[in-house]
């Protein structure tokens, strides 16, 4: 199905493996064609409930090809790649179902830049995030400049991309950027176990907490709690509002169908 991704899924947790492991998994347009095409598929199918992006080997991914970037010669090529790249993570960014990066190694420029396109991230104790580009005389191209000033203190952030210094697994727990560090052999375990915590809640809702948690973060204070609003108001006409109040209230566990 795909050439540079392996995919399965197993009772609504979808896992997505970046996998040019003889590349560090860089990521080449066909990668990003295929991200793409992922997460129009997981989209689509409404089994799946959660998304794990980890990658194939000792790295998650060393960011883009620069074998293909140093064959860009203009303005209009280089728009035209970095076009694609961020459309893809905007679209996994966006995407309706929670995603969780599994930072297996390092994660460098577009690698890095992929894991804060997801909500959570579950890195290795050996692993290291960076966006380096600034020493080879570019810069961070799929979203990076824009997610670490949102995600980070801004003097980390300025830190990390005026001097390419990556954080250590440590350093990105200390500052929010990650949300668990474990030993390396259990990081795909562990992002696991969360994708499955999340496929066991009710899907409707947790669709609208995601666009409202993106919208508190894009938006000002009044449209963000208006948009909370309108998503309640749409949740009490749900099957799985009403079923997770009687089997609060029966005390039993709820059955969530997404309905």
């Amino acid at each position: 199905m795909y050439q540079t991704l392996d995919y399965q899924c197993e009772n609504g947790v979808a896992t997505a493996r970046l996998n040019r492991p003889d590349k560090l998994n860089a990521i080449n347009p066909a990668m990003i064609a295929e991200l793409r095409e992922l997460v129009a598929a997981v989209r689509a199918d409404r089994s799946v409930r959660a998304l794990v992006i980890t990658g194939a080997g000792r790295a998650f991914s060393a960011g883009a090809d620069i074998s293909r970037l140093v064959e860009i010669k203009d303005a209009g090529a280089a728009i035209e790649f970095f076009e694609n790249i961020q459309t893809a993570y905007n679209a996994l960014e966006e995407l309706d179902r929670p995603t969780i990066a599994a930072i297996n190694g390092l994660a460098f420029g577009g690698g890095c830049e992929l894991a804060l396109a997801c909500d959570f991230r579950i890195m290795a104790d050996s692993a290291t995030l960076g966006v380096p580009e600034i020493k080879i005389g570019a810069l961070p191209g799929a979203g990076g400049t824009q997610r670490l000033s949102k995600m980070l203190p801004p003097a980390i952030a300025r830190q990390m991309i005026y001097f390419g210094e990556p954080l250590s697994s440590a350093s990105a727990l200390q500052h929010g950027l990650v949300n668990e560090v474990v030993p390396a052999a259990g990081v795909l375990d562990e992002a696991l176990k969360w994708a499955r915590r999340l496929a066991e809640l009710p899907p409707l809702a947790l669709r609208c907490a995601k666009s409202l948690v993106q919208a508190g973060i894009n938006a000002d204070l009044r449209t963000g709690i208006e948009a909370e609003r309108a998503a309640l108001a749409f949740l009490f006409t749900t099957e799985d509002r009403l079923e997770g109040m009687n089997a609060f209230l029966e005390k039993r566990a709820p059955k969530f169908s997404g309905r």
